[in-house]
């Protein structure tokens, strides 16, 4: 019987560089951050990248547009990978209702010369990452193809963000409001408290009149969200506004909440085009004793 040699694909929508990704043994396809006049910022999420794409959105008169990898570079890589010795794919990628990148891997596997398991997470920007990261480690622990299959199902709806929006005009503009449309008006002078529900679209959960507010409100979001799920592993994230997670980890802290720190992690542009900056908040997966305590 043919030893299983399992690869991982995923997308840039995770926020982790290329070589993060390659330290966990993943690979990478790449959606498209394009300015007005059609020139592509740098598509790997490097500190630098996330932080020369930050000053561009604050001042920019026109938003970018995002693009989703094109068909030929899913079935490159698929070929790729079986010519190297492969024999399995999963391959999991940003939530279909934000994107079409799901859509196509699965067209590519279907013509892929080894399997191809193509997993919608439902999920994006740094909970896509820990979902990313999750199956990786559980292939490094020995699970089977159809194992790591089945934990990426159970982890769909279970694993998301929570944060809260600092300016409504990226969002609104760009048209990736899902349940959250049409609350511009109403909410001007507040801040959204904003997730990604269990069929991968934005929904607001929540609403503050200040940053202080919203940190509150979102400790007892993580709360309320570890007695349905159970133990959870945190990872902290934002868009410029570091202060913001900082002000939210000495909250949860003093709450009494025993964190499970993945660490914090800048959102990169792909995301970044709909949320803008000023964002912070966390990204959450249900606890696994099998691989905690793993890189």
């Amino acid at each position: 019987m043919q030893m299983e040699k399992i690869a991982i694909v995923t997308d840039n929508s995770c926020d982790a560089s290329d070589a993060e990704l390659a330290e966990l043994g993943v690979e990478c396809v790449h959606l498209r951050v394009i300015e007005p006049d059609g020139t592509h910022f740098p598509e790997d999420n490097t500190v630098e990248n996330i932080e020369a794409f930050y000053d561009y959105i604050v001042d920019c008169d026109e938003l970018p547009s995002t693009s989703m990898p094109p068909l030929l570079d899913f079935a490159q890589l698929y070929t790729d990978l079986s010519l190297a010795g492969y024999t399995h794919v999963i391959s999991l990628h940003i939530s279909s209702r934000m994107s079409g990148t799901v859509h196509t891997a699965r067209m590519a596997a279907e013509s892929a010369p080894i399997p191809v398991e193509v997993i919608d997470t439902r999920c994006n920007t740094v909970a896509q990452f820990l979902f990313v990261r999750r199956i990786a480690q559980l292939r490094e622990y020995g699970l089977s193809f159809d194992e790591l299959v089945e934990a990426a199902h159970e982890l769909v709806g279970k694993t998301s963000i929570c944060f809260m929006l600092d300016k409504l005009r990226n969002l609104v503009k760009g048209g990736r409001t899902g349940k959250a449309t049409g609350l511009a008006a109403a909410l001007l002078k507040i801040k959204p408290l904003l997730t990604v529900d269990p069929e991968g679209e934005v929904e607001m959960f929540g609403k503050a009149k200040s940053p202080k507010r919203a940190v509150t409100k979102l400790v007892q979001r993580y709360k309320e969200l570890e007695e349905h799920l159970g133990p959870l592993e945190c990872c902290f994230a934002h868009t410029r506004n570091m202060g913001g997670v900082d002000d939210l980890r000495e909250a949860m802290i003093e709450a009494g909440i025993k964190l499970v720190e993945v660490g914090v992690r800048m959102v990169g542009p792909v995301i970044t085009t709909h949320v803008s900056t000023g964002c912070f908040g966390f990204a959450y997966i249900p606890q696994d004793e099998r691989v905690l305590g793993l890189a």
